[in-house]
């Protein structure tokens, strides 16, 4: 048995809410600390209770099958090339942002020796593949597939990305969530999109730990707004490097597609039908909080004074 869509959006509504109240105030008095907390307090452990209360089987639900050893090699593959791919998102975003004002640093800066390294990726990537990966691959996943596998998979991408609430990475982490979505309805195994994720944020830090060893930059303060000047013929390299990547991808998903039987649920509702998912109003709620977040954000970039007001009553 499988929870009903509008009890895992209740679950997906609460999860947001303490995200942004309780999840936004630890990580700005401890980053690391703050991150455990969210991760496993706020994200984890409500869609736990909730299945155990419930008397829901978390392993029909959450999917803990076993991933074929042979799976391994090619999702950490699978990634990579998705790594580059969702690059291309992110830089196209920042370029057109860049235009538009200035653009904030990134909340996690790079490492600056190996042991920090270390923490980030235990930290960053270990809980977020863990925690994260429950609820919206997980939770999220089973209760919206008697739609369709294929759209519970676009469903619960669209629902990763907005619980980011970055309107910088939006169009990156869709695509990155509809990818580990599609290779767990692949193996039917949510170990699949843990891996997935783990791969992803960690090459994206062990990047960032490299660029700032070779280039010694000291980076601004996380959160800062600084001017960026992002060439087109930038935009135009990520793209040619996307297009190779998304080309190896293709092959290497046709692979996975080869390898793998799964259980496939065809559409039974019409588009029409899926957009009125918003009418509920845990998906409401949880979307006029995303756009609150993202004109906060915006105001900010464009350098509004209201920007200001806005964090002073807030804070």
């Amino acid at each position: 048995m499988r929870p009903s869509e509008k009890d895992a959006n209740k679950v997906y509504l609460f999860i947001l809410v303490l995200f942004v109240i309780v999840g936004s105030y630890v990580q700005r008095k401890s980053l690391y600390v703050g991150l455990i907390i969210t991760e496993f307090g706020i994200v984890l452990l409500p869609v736990i209770l909730f299945l155990l209360f419930k008397k829901y089987d978390l392993k029909y639900v959450l999917r803990f099958n076993k991933l074929e050893s042979k799976h391994i090699f090619l999702i950490i593959s699978i990634m990579i090339c998705g790594m580059f791919v969702s690059s291309f998102f992110s830089i196209l975003t920042n370029y057109f942002l860049s235009k538009f004002g200035k653009i904030p640093i990134p909340p996690i800066s790079a490492a600056s020796d190996i042991g920090g390294l270390i923490k980030q990726i235990l930290i960053v990537s270990g809980s977020a593949a863990l925690c994260e990966e429950i609820l919206t691959r997980g939770l999220i996943l089973r209760s919206y597939e008697m739609r369709g596998s294929i759209k519970a998979v676009v469903i619960s991408g669209l629902m990763f990305a907005v619980l980011h609430l970055n309107v910088q990475n939006f169009l990156s982490v869709v695509f990155l969530g509809c990818l580990l979505g599609y290779l767990v309805h692949r193996t039917d195994s949510i170990y699949a999109s843990m891996l997935g994720h783990f791969t992803n944020n960690t090459l994206v830090l062990v990047i960032q730990y490299v660029s700032y060893n070779v280039s010694k930059t000291i980076s601004p303060k996380p959160g800062t707004l600084v001017k960026m000047n992002i060439p087109f013929v930038s935009v135009i390299v990520y793209a040619i490097v996307a297009l190779i990547a998304g080309m190896i991808l293709y092959l290497l998903l046709k692979k996975l597609i080869k390898t793998t039987n799964p259980y496939i649920i065809h559409s039974t509702t019409r588009l029409s039908d899926d957009v009125k998912i918003l009418l509920q109003w845990p998906v409401f709620i949880s979307a006029l909080i995303f756009l609150a977040i993202i004109i906060l954000e915006l105001l900010g970039i464009s350098g509004s004074p209201y920007y200001g007001k806005v964090l002073k009553f807030i804070f």
